[in-house]
């Protein structure tokens, strides 16, 4: 019989059978106070502890930000963004799927990092789900995190607040969710010393940061990047250095139409965000590149020197990471810079003589879609092909369930092969090999004959 209720620091949390009913799901768990009033733009603080049963049957609302389906449009709203969910500063909830019957089972445990450049995005996006992995024996749990301006706001009246660095807020949030998961998953019979955590696209940057951050340290010891991770420089300029975060925290204040972060905190969030809607459009200097809706990312994580001691690319290039079980993938029909980044980062893995990472590169192109665009691998990883408008086939399906026995297999061991194959061969310094993930064909390729690729690759990996 499913497990239902687990007993976690502030309480007894009550789930339910989840669509399987061989498994549970717990939706909408807090793991941290939430981010309003005077604690808008501080550092996530403990869950006050509750009285009797909590219900955990709903997903929480998504974080504030900008709308994607009702003001959106293109290939994000119409498969993904699927639903104008409530949106509320009250975000930090994280959600669990698990086919545990008591809580001494054990289970590997995935932790997800929704994705959205960490400007929008929510755990529960029509296409996550976590049964297909209870199904292969793992727990899933999707975590939520502040954005865009809530999460990574950087201004001198926040610096004069506390002994932490002001910004970065949104990776503070994904690392007390770490921290809760490793205190309490073994209440749904998970193993707090097997955690990988993945994430595509933002998600893939935010693993990309957590596995650098010092912070971290014994609560992940695999990384799924999809599209997002590998040597990367920052979001934009606005992340490159304190200073900058601080311009652009400045600017927005005077956006928002107030003189300090005390008056900006009386203001409803729905100012902010309208605030913030506002002020991305507006060009501030010549130095800052045009990002998404023609607007600037000014809000994402920021090089501190303190939560992140280095900017996160030195800290790869130099080997100051750890060495953890690693996969990278990415796609032919999205940015180029997805698929060096990856092997900019096996490459001085390799140099340094870690463990050997895995790199996939998807070809295949989904019915109706005109390339393997960016999070074409969504719905076949979390077993959700039922969830999308696209007239999959039964090779769809095939795919679908091979994809997501590579992601438990890692998840497990570190391989993503079944006991006894190796059709995904480990990265090899200098070639360039990855899996190529093609509509009937699995096999090893190498990226080598793509000169202006490597060539970026290298100049990346300082090589």
């Amino acid at each position: 019989m499913a497990l239902l209720q687990a007993k976690v620091d502030g309480g007894i949390l009550e789930g339910l059978p989840a669509a399987n009913q061989m498994f549970s799901v717990f939706r909408g768990v807090p793991f941290a106070a939430p981010p309003v009033g005077d604690l808008r733009w501080r550092d996530p603080q403990p869950v006050e502890p509750w009285e009797g049963v909590r219900p955990c049957y709903k997903f929480a609302p998504m974080a504030m930000q900008e709308p994607y389906v009702s003001e959106g449009g293109g290939i994000v709203a119409t498969e993904f963004y699927v639903g104008n969910y409530q949106r509320n500063e009250d975000c930090l909830y994280l959600n669990i799927w698990t086919p545990a019957k008591s809580p001494d089972e054990k289970l590997p445990v995935a932790v997800y990092i929704h994705g959205g450049g960490h400007q929008t995005g929510y755990s529960y996006l029509n296409c996550y789900d976590g049964e297909g992995f209870c199904k292969r024996g793992i727990i899933m749990v999707s975590i939520a995190y502040r954005l865009n301006v809530f999460g990574y706001l950087v201004h001198p009246d926040l610096e004069a607040e506390g002994s932490s660095t002001p910004g970065n807020y949104g990776v503070k949030d994904q690392l007390a969710a770490l921290k809760w998961i490793h205190k309490n998953i073994a209440a749904f019979g998970g193993d707090p010393e097997n955690v990988t955590l993945f994430g595509q696209s933002g998600g893939a940057s935010s693993v990309d940061n957590m596995c650098a951050l010092p912070a971290s340290r014994g609560l992940i010891q695999k990384a799924i990047m999809q599209s997002g991770g590998g040597i990367r420089p920052v979001y934009s300029y606005w992340s490159e250095s304190l200073d900058h975060a601080k311009e652009a925290g400045a600017a927005f204040l005077k956006t928002l139409g107030v003189n300090s972060i005390a008056e900006a905190r009386k203001c409803s969030a729905d100012e902010v965000l309208d605030a913030y809607s506002r002020f991305q459009t507006i060009k501030l200097n010549d130095q800052e590149k045009p990002m998404w809706k023609g607007g600037y990312m000014r809000f994402s994580p920021v090089d501190d020197g303190e939560l992140f001691p280095e900017p996160v690319t030195d800290l790869y290039r130099q080997g100051k990471y750890p060495e953890l079980d690693y996969m990278l993938t990415s796609t032919n029909g999205e940015m180029t810079e997805t698929t060096y980044q990856n092997l900019a980062f096996a490459e001085v893995n390799a140099r340094l003589g870690r463990k050997p990472c895995y790199l996939a590169y998807f070809t295949y192109v989904p019915p109706g879609a005109d390339c393997a665009h960016h999070s074409v691998e969504h719905h076949y990883v979390f077993q959700t092909l039922n969830r999308s408008y696209r007239p999959y086939t039964g090779r769809d399906w095939e795919l679908s369930n091979e994809l997501a026995d590579y992601w438990a297999n890692f998840m497990k061991s570190g391989d993503p092969n079944d006991p006894g194959k190796s059709t995904w061969e480990p990265y090899k310094a200098g070639q360039y090999n990855v899996l190529e993930i093609a509509g009937e064909e699995r096999r090893m390729i190498s990226l080598a004959d793509q000169a202006e690729l490597i060539e970026k690759a290298k100049e990346l990996a300082a090589l």
